[in-house]
């Protein structure tokens, strides 16, 4: 048996939202107690008083989560000022939790912590994980460092999902959930062991158009040379020559596929801001040396068919018959360019998934999935992500 209930409260008041998504959990479980959960909510809810009470209805309960800047649920839909929650319940899945301090300080460091608490704390073996979910601190993380510190704790096989936790985009701070804790800069897991099946599925609707180039210079998250030159240049034909403006989460311009070397799948990667005065540019995310490069264009509604395409691949790939739930995560510049247009996101998913699956996801800083089931993790921006999860 593997249950999994989803509630989602949209009263203001904190103690009635989390109040309302618990009631709604609780119809679905019909009496079984759940051994885990994942919670995102909005920024100005009262989280300590929130956690507080799930603890009281569910005492053992082993709970992660985090900030978001909209929620999407399979019983409210897409949601802003929200939270939702998603509880699991079985006999042939177990559950543990980790988490570790000073990520943007330290990441290699928090990632290894969060695992080990995980594993250690609950007499699990890091060979045994069957599916790593993870949320972040979201503004001062790299968080392609991160994935890479996560699948070195877990030895590389193990898949990774989650997102970076946001702040409705105010970008002062972010936090995280453990147990009763609300967090900073900290990364939180939630591990599953026993026969749990998974399955992945990416969309962007990122079109790469013009030439291909290499990144030829690349520190951290800043990108300084492309094909051995300021990375600026690059934009000037498609910006023009006197002034490269790139926009982060307000336009369509800017983000990068970035195919790795011997990669046949992008990932995308969006610039924070203008150039540098070197010709360089800032990424959310670091883009690693090598990297074939192209411009990506879209419009709302390849970014609507594009969260089709991700569940759609997740659906065909699902190894068992039945998938029990489907967590989702997307992005938050996404979620402006697609503006009144955004609750089409969800709702093509439900539409394919039907109202007998139960669903939840957020809108992050970034997104962490694989490709496939088969693949390693990597780190997204401006895309959507799809995990079908069950027994």
């Amino acid at each position: 048996m593997f249950k999994v209930a989803v509630g989602h409260g949209i009263d203001p008041d904190s103690l009635g939202a989390i109040a309302e998504a618990i009631e709604q959990c609780q119809q679905t479980l019909a009496g079984d107690i759940p051994q885990a959960g994942i919670l995102v909510a909005a920024i100005d809810f009262d989280h300590a008083s929130i956690l507080k009470y799930v603890r009281q209805v569910y005492p053992d309960l082993i709970l992660v989560g985090g900030t978001s800047v909209g929620e999407m649920s399979s019983t409210m839909g897409f949601q802003e000022d929200s939270l939702s929650l998603m509880l699991f319940c079985s006999d042939e899945v177990t559950f543990s939790a980790g988490m570790g301090r000073g990520v943007s300080k330290d990441t290699a460091a928090a990632a290894t912590a969060a695992i080990e608490t995980a594993t250690t704390t609950h007499q699990h073996a890091v060979s045994d994980i069957k599916l790593c979910y993870t949320l972040c601190e979201g503004l001062a993380v790299d968080g392609a460092d991160l994935v890479t510190s996560l699948r070195h704790a877990t030895g590389q096989r193990v898949p990774i999902f989650g997102g970076l936790t946001g702040d409705d985009y105010r970008f002062e701070h972010t936090y995280q959930f453990f147990g009763t804790d609300v967090l900073e800069d900290t990364v939180v897991v939630l591990t599953f062991f026993g026969k749990l099946k998974v399955s992945f599925g990416v969309g962007t609707g990122q079109k790469p158009i013009g030439k291909k180039a290499i990144a030829t210079k690349s520190i951290g998250n800043t990108l300084y040379e492309i094909d051995e030159k300021p990375t600026k240049r690059f934009y000037e034909p498609y910006f023009g020559e006197q002034e490269v403006r790139l926009y982060s989460g307000t336009t369509f311009s800017g983000p990068l596929a970035v195919y790795e070397p011997g990669a046949h799948n992008f990932y995308v990667r969006t610039p924070t801001g203008e150039s540098n005065g070197d010709g360089s540019v800032d990424y959310f995310g670091s883009i690693p040396e090598g990297s074939t490069l192209q411009i990506t264009d879209s419009d709302c509604e390849s970014l609507i068919q594009s969260a089709q395409d991700a569940f759609s691949k997740a659906k065909f790939a699902y190894p068992g018959t039945t998938p029990s739930a489907v967590i989702m995560n997307s992005c938050v510049s996404r979620m402006k360019n697609l503006g009144t247009q955004v609750d089409q996101e969800h709702q093509v998913i439900a539409d394919i998934a039907g109202k007998d699956l139960p669903n939840m996801g957020f809108y992050a800083y970034g997104e962490i999935s694989p490709f496939t089931r088969s693949e390693g993790s990597h780190f997204h921006n401006e895309t959507f992500t799809a995990l079908l999860i069950g027994t």
